[in-house]
């Protein structure tokens, strides 16, 4: 997320120039490499990139496909094969695999501008799924995109007749499962690839305390480029002045107007902090109702048992199903003692649900360590 805020960023000052960019995406790997399909990285004019499509071993090269992108006008696909293990011909990473990179120059105001689509999509706060053309017979055809919208909507410019129909067809199953993958299509000109890349909008973390363990659970928020929202009940600008690190400053006397007051999303998850036994057990609550996907309650394994054992007697609309999203005491089993170890313990928790992994150590994970993108 910081990545891909920091290259929005970039773009959005180029475009202000009036200057133009290449964008380098990884958009198909064959057998193993550092970034997957969909990892991005930005050429500026002048040689300037701005995030990474591997482990930076081909960052510099791709960036001079880039410059050379933007003099022709066009876009390529180029396929670098980190299996070469000549410490000097070759990339001597010792990776077994070939990873193909789109290549694309980037005209300010274009309608094909795959990162104004993004941006597009994360202003709605709301999932989307990028179709980008990898593979065409029609070289006009190559980095043509589509952005489609949960509630069916889309944007961009794929044209291609007899395709765009499938395309709209297979972006609604693939965004409904989450599922980034390569599509493969048959046309009378010859088969047609495409990339489905799902864009979800940047994590919103809510954390409600005040305190001085606070302010590290925010710094690490921010570190990972997420937003980071802070609830207290002081006004909002003795909150900024505590808290400056903070995206937003949200006063809240009562809990019970949690939802009133604070949007809650599926990508929020929440941190509850407050050290304060009524207060947490109010918007713990209020935070299960409105289906925030994860809840952390800072304090001992009981204190946590007699919120639940309360709720569960208060709240009869809350489900088991609910109280799963319930993490008490909140982080993972790290050996924390201080703040900052606690931050580290409840971040990677949060990072951990919210991408359904259980968190167990790399080597202990059965098969490659990133899901495999499928081509269909």
């Amino acid at each position: 997320m910081k990545e891909q805020a920091a290259i929005l960023a970039e773009a959005r000052r180029l475009r202000r120039d009036d200057q133009p960019f290449a964008l380098a995406t990884v958009v198909k790997i064959n057998g193993s490499a550092y970034r997957r399909p969909g990892a991005r990285m930005l050429i500026a004019p002048d040689g300037a990139i701005v995030g990474t499509i591997s482990g930076g071993c081909l960052e510099q090269e791709v960036a001079q496909h880039g410059l050379a992108a933007i003099d022709a006008g066009t876009p390529r696909v180029e396929a670098f094969d980190l299996s070469d293990d000549d410490l000097i011909l070759g990339y001597g990473i010792g990776c077994d695999g070939v990873v193909h990179v789109l290549i694309e120059p980037v005209v300010p105001g274009s309608p094909s501008d795959p990162l104004a689509l993004v941006e597009a999509c994360l202003e709605r706060r709301a999932p989307g799924l990028l179709a980008t053309v990898t593979g065409a017979p029609a070289p006009e055809a190559l980095a043509q995109h589509l952005l489609f919208f949960e509630n069916g909507s889309t944007r961009g410019d794929l044209a291609l007749d007899g395709v765009r129909a499938a395309v709209e067809a297979d972006a609604a199953e693939a965004l409904a499962e989450r599922r980034p993958q390569i599509r493969q299509y048959e046309t009378e000109a010859g088969p047609v690839e495409v990339l489905f890349d799902i864009v979800e909008p940047p994590v919103r973390l809510l954390v409600f305390g005040g305190g001085h363990d606070v302010r590290p659970v925010v710094r690490m928020a921010k570190e990972l480029g997420w937003e980071a929202v802070l609830v207290g009940r002081k006004p909002p600008e003795q909150l900024a002045e505590r808290f400056p690190e903070a995206d937003a400053h949200v006063f809240l006397m009562n809990p019970e107007e949690l939802q009133e007051h604070v949007a809650v999303d599926a990508r929020s998850p929440a941190v509850v902090m407050n050290h304060n036994y009524v207060r947490d057990k109010t918007l713990i609550g209020e935070l299960l109702m409105a289906k925030a996907p994860y809840v952390g309650a800072l304090g001992p394994r009981h204190r946590t048992e007699r919120i639940v054992e309360e709720l569960k007697a208060e709240r009869e609309a809350l489900t088991d199903a609910d109280f799963e999203r319930l993490h008490g005491p909140v982080g993972l089993d790290i050996g924390t003692e201080t703040p900052e170890e606690i931050a580290l313990a409840i971040a990677a928790e949060v990072q951990a649900v919210l991408h359904g992994r259980s968190a167990q150590k790399l080597r202990a994970r059965e098969g490659s360590i990133h899901d495999r993108v499928p081509v269909v």
